[in-house]
């Protein structure tokens, strides 16, 4: 055995938030990090790893000393730091622009506060691994990488060791840890022996030790045992080392490395629907920060507004939560308490930036008086032009008043229902705006000199709204879909009823360990009310309530003119105990070639089974056609099903592993999401430097 080496990694995994609030895992990492520093002292041989800055800035905040040890260590080279990213998140829910962030602020903090940089990416406890990673992680200055989860049952992979490649060509050294990142804080014979046991003569291998979250890492029984074993002439060679001294010595070997090009998918599909609030809190304010930061650099430019200085602390709050068992919704309940408080700090922070921006921005806008006019600015973020609806809630809209663009045209308005319902001094105006990109455009509302009251719309067909790309027919007895057809090429989108909601057994924990696909259906929302709620210049639209048992469903589609997919608002009063909620799109796919889209931009399009994996947006080729069930507004998730059915799990579940307390924490339970069914078109615009 003394052919074989095993690179000894002595670690401690810190959960902030688990079973735990934040405030407990505050606790821990200032206990654990003294427990290392201590065995550090006792034993010059070993070095210890650690990751996630969030972690290190608790202890710079809370325990200055302790921090002047771990840089002093730190400088030695006795203890290393892996995952330059702020937190070890969820890499499948958080968008492009948050893992970004996730490098973006954890290897400054490293830089600034221990003069080093991470060269090891580090999620060895996330659920799966988004196939854009390489290129961010290479971006982020790291071009290695260790992750455990999925694990050989869940993922097939044909090496411990392999480049793991990314569509634009990245490719980052990876590595799955063979078994576990944690041991017991006894004798590590048989986790060694287990490990050397993979290897074949000649081989190098990785052995991660130490006891994690509460109690403090390796343990003196760890280090005195691998000591032992170190002496013994049968045991393999045992080094006390780092991933990055591994990833080098492996490199050396006279090895065949194989190339994966493809997400490293999944563990615990479960996590994908599992309490959807604090999915849906993190994609608003996700949003909410990038739109308060281009509005405050155009501002600052061109007004002279002083850039908010709070925006990195309303990020790092974000990042926290995105944490993989904070925002897989894998904790319990009152860590949702927290995580929501901090998105709205975050939320709020974003909303005074983008406030104070929007405000200077149309401030200096020179605008002719005219009597009775009221200027409507609307503002673009994004980096390409768009045509979306618009609401608004203002001061009382006349029947005679009328809207106009920038050049003098009419645009259609529609008047909805005000949010506020105490009296006729409020009113909900709706329209249709084209915005360029990076930039707005300044509707005026004029008051008419006569009654300009809109245009009687002809009375559609019952259950049935269109415009110029799309007819939508809704099943008047059941709600479902019956028809989404297209006009322009002639196909029906759907090969049977679609949005139908399935109410399907589920009896498994919070992360559904050991399942792959969700198919025990036990009934259908039953018999609807379909009725046309609006219907004007600028929106049709078709309302289904439907009940299972003492739950029920509201779904509202919405067609706009010149808007080529169909809005759906979707509100769900869950009170079902052990069951969960899918509704069912039998897509009419032509072939099975299509594109996936996972924590940044859109893969490379290549053939793929049928069965879908999870995503937050899954497209299909359906004769030019694509369909995108974008659930990322409440982090309600498409699952694994078989054939062409798409799922969504929409409804909350559990906090908690424990699965006899499930229904005390989705029992009675409410969310509200919307998702696109649309045609997908490529963005070819580049973002403005």
């Amino acid at each position: 055995m003394r052919d074989r080496k095993l690179h000894m990694i002595g670690n401690a995994h810190l959960d902030p938030v688990w079973l735990w609030q934040w405030q407990e895992g505050y606790q821990e990492a200032k206990a654990t990090f003294r427990s290392a520093l201590d065995r550090l002292r006792e034993y010059p041989e070993w070095v210890f790893t650690s990751s996630s800055a969030a972690i290190y800035e608790w202890i710079e905040h809370g325990d200055p000393a302790m921090f002047e040890e771990i840089r002093e260590r730190v400088a030695e080279g006795r203890w290393h730091i892996a995952g330059g990213w702020w937190i070890q998140p969820d890499c499948n829910l958080p968008s492009g622009e948050s893992l970004v962030r996730q490098g973006l602020y954890g290897q400054r903090y490293f830089r600034e506060k221990l003069g080093v940089t991470a060269t090891v990416g580090y999620n060895v406890d996330s659920f799966g691994h988004a196939g854009t990673l390489p290129q961010i992680l290479r971006k982020s200055g790291m071009d290695r990488y260790i992750f455990m989860r999925p694990q050989p049952h869940e993922k097939g992979l044909t090496d411990t060791l392999f480049w793991w490649e990314s569509d634009d060509g990245s490719r980052v050294l990876t590595c799955r840890l063979p078994y576990t990142y944690c041991t017991s804080a006894d004798d590590l014979q048989a986790h060694v022996a287990r490990c050397a046991g993979d290897l074949s003569p000649g081989g190098v291998g990785i052995c991660f030790f130490g006891v994690g979250n509460h109690r403090g890492g390796p343990t003196r029984a760890n280090l005195e045992s691998i000591r032992r074993m170190a002496a013994e002439p049968e045991s393999p060679t045992l080094e006390m080392s780092t991933p990055a001294q591994f990833f080098a010595d492996a490199l050396e070997q006279d090895r065949t490395v194989p190339v994966v090009h493809d997400g490293v998918q999944h563990h615990a599909v479960g996590c994908y629907a599992a309490h959807s609030g604090v999915k849906r809190w993190n994609r608003r304010t996700e949003n909410l920060l990038v739109a308060a930061e281009k509005l405050s650099a155009v501002a600052r430019e061109v007004t002279g507004q002083p850039y908010p200085h709070d925006l990195g602390h309303a990020w790092k709050m974000v990042l926290f939560n995105q944490f993989h068992d904070i925002l897989a919704g894998t904790s319990i309940e009152p860590a949702y308490e927290d995580a929501r408080d901090a998105y709205g700090e975050a939320a709020s922070i974003a909303g005074r930036a983008l406030n104070a921006a929007a405000q200077a921005l149309s401030w200096r806008v020179g605008i002719e008086y005219e009597e009775g006019m009221r200027p409507i600015f609307v503002f673009n973020p994004h980096a390409w032009p768009v045509r979306v609806p618009v609401e608004l809630e203002i001061g009382r809209l006349l029947p005679s008043e009328t809207l106009h663009d920038d050049e003098g045209q009419e645009v259609a308005l529609q008047a909805a229902r005000s949010l506020a319902t105490v009296g006729p001094g409020r009113n909900r105006p709706c329209f249709v705006a084209e915005l360029p990109p990076m930039g707005y455009r300044v509707y005026r509302l004029r008051a008419g000199a006569v009654d300009t009251a809109q245009t009687a719309q002809p009375d559609p067909d019952v259950g049935v709204i269109e415009n110029e790309r799309l007819r939508l027919r809704l099943d008047s007895d059941t709600g479902h879909i019956a028809s989404l057809y297209d006009k322009h090429t002639g196909h029906e989108v759907f090969r049977g009823p679609g949005a139908v909601p399935a109410v399907l057994r589920d009896e498994s924990d919070t992360w559904s360990h050991g399942v792959s696909a969700y198919d025990d259906i036990v009934g259908i929302f039953g018999t609807a009310q379909v009725r046309l709620v609006e219907h004007g210049p600028v929106r049709s639209v078709l309302r289904a309530v439907s009940c299972y048992g003492d739950s029920r469903l509201t779904q509202e589609f919405a067609l706009y003119p010149g808007i080529d997919r169909v809005e759906v608002r979707v509100t769900v009063d869950w009170r079902e105990r052990w069951k969960l909620l899918r509704l069912q799109f039998p897509l009419n796919l032509m072939s099975t070639r299509g594109r996936t889209s996972c924590a940044s931009r859109c893969s490379a399009a290549r053939s793929t089974p049928t069965t879908t994996r999870t995503c937050r947006s899954r497209t299909g080729s359906i004769r030019g056609w694509t369909r995108a069930c974008r659930a990322s507004r409440t982090g309600c998730c498409p699952t694994r099903g078989r054939g062409s059915r798409q799922a969504l799990r929409a409804v909350p579940r559990n906090y908690a592993s424990d699965p006899s307390r499930w229904w005390r924490h989705t029992t009675p339970a409410r969310c509200r999401c919307r998702r696109r069914i649309c045609r997908w078109a490529p963005r070819t615009s580049s973002w403005a430097r």
